[in-house]
């Protein structure tokens, strides 16, 4: 009954944290590229980010709901199921039996980082963005994988999800992937040998997870290199059906036409690529430098758990690492907010994955972890409260602070001559 009460008090706490990052972030951010793409269907054809939009038109007409309130049907369905399936996901693991206190107080601990820094405030600084539908079904994906059953869906989510948005495959395709990682190498790899069974088991995941893999890298590049609209639909049509959809004047959708050329039309073959990197590499600098005490934390958990696995650490060590699928990201385009938010999301959910399912190798080293925190507590008191004050990050330059002191930064070099 005690631990009933404490559990509830905790998520009254992150409900009134939503309630604090949901007043500090109003009016939210809504609108924009975002909802000009959620406007897009396969009406024009077998095209990028095509997804969404189709079943918004699909459940526009069935449920006759006016084309231009579909974007707030949107906006509430998203944000709805990503509330729910985090609270739920914090929920049930703290109020899981067999679970270490030390585990759950860090994991407690660890949501609070979530609620209160980048991971739940991103997402009024970005409302209802497309791509969020991307965590939501990877984390459904890595549901079934755990379970070890409907392994057939898992193809299935990752198609979708490339769907939805083409940068899937850089951004969290690796939550997917790690997790077949880990099943193929460290917790079916480790059996190998020993029964029949368990052999066929470690073959059944390396199957699901190549065919995974084939069709997702597969529609990538065909999405990124060949889907086009279908002869007959017009820029001019698909304008207007975009200034239905945001209830805004066609002058203003206008001046999104270029973008929209790209993406349907490929006009001067532009297919949504520009290497940007070189225009914003202080950015990048200033926000390592801004978030080197969280690198260096993780850093830290990850060395635990690399030490506590003994022979196994050489396959714990690659787990971590999954965050260089966003490399290329960094370097084609400048939503660097965005991408960020990716490597923060997938270095979380690894995170709290390992301490969930029980890995051993986890729970010591966080163990651990907890024993470094009740030792310097009130570092990590102001470590927690400077993610609240980080906050969200923004789309393209990470977050406020951080452009604040590049565009300082800016103005020194210049003052010194050298940019």
């Amino acid at each position: 009954m005690k631990k009933n009460i404490r559990i509830k008090k905790y998520m009254i706490c992150l409900f009134l944290i939503m309630l604090v990052q949901a007043v500090r972030y109003f009016p939210f951010k809504f609108g924009g590229w975002n909802q000009v793409q959620l406007s897009f269907s396969y009406e024009y054809g077998f095209i990028q980010r095509g997804f969404l939009g189709t079943l918004l038109n699909l459940m526009s007409r069935t449920l006759h709901i006016p084309w231009g309130y579909m974007r707030y049907v949107h906006a509430l369905l998203t944000m709805g199921t990503f509330t729910f399936l985090m609270l739920w996901i914090v929920y049930k693991t703290l109020g899981e039996e067999q679970m270490d206190a030390a585990v759950k107080r860090f994991l407690a601990g660890l949501a609070l980082v979530f609620f209160m820094g980048p991971g739940w405030s991103t997402n009024y600084s970005n409302f209802a963005l497309m791509e969020l539908w991307l965590p939501i079904l990877s984390i459904l994906g890595i549901y079934a994988l755990i379970k070890g059953k409907q392994l057939w869906c898992i193809p299935v989510i990752a198609v979708v999800c490339e769907l939805i948005h083409t940068g899937y495959v850089f951004l969290y395709f690796n939550l997917i992937l790690v997790v077949f990682y880990y099943k193929i190498f460290i917790e079916k790899g480790a059996a190998l040998g020993h029964t029949e069974k368990k052999h066929t088991e470690t073959k059944k995941y390396i199957v699901y997870g190549i065919v995974t893999f084939v069709l997702t890298s597969v529609l990538f590049l065909y999405m990124m290199f060949a889907a086009t609209a279908r002869d007959g639909v017009t820029i001019e049509y698909v304008i207007e059906r975009t200034a239905e959809f945001m209830r805004k004047p066609i002058e203003e959708i206008e001046t999104q036409r270029e973008l929209i050329q790209g993406y349907l039309f490929r006009d001067g073959g532009f297919s949504g690529i520009a290497f940007d990197i070189k225009d914003y590499w202080l950015l990048l600098i200033v926000m390592l430098v801004l978030f080197s005490p969280f690198i260096y934390e993780v850093y830290v958990y990850w060395k635990l758990v690399v030490k506590e696995a003994g022979k196994q650490g050489v396959f714990y060590l690659l787990i971590p690492l999954g965050i260089v699928t966003a490399i290329p990201m960094y370097i084609m385009h400048c939503d660097y907010g965005r991408w960020t938010y990716a490597v923060f999301f997938y270095e979380f959910a690894c995170i709290w994955l390992l301490n969930m399912i029980g890995d051993g190798a986890a729970e010591k080293a966080t163990s651990k972890m907890m024993e470094r925190i009740d030792a310097n507590r009130t570092y990590y008191y102001v470590l927690l409260f400077y993610a609240g004050i980080s906050g969200a990050f923004a789309q393209n330059l990470i977050n406020p602070m951080v452009s604040m002191i590049e565009s300082y930064g800016w103005k020194v070099l210049e003052a010194l001559g050298i940019a």
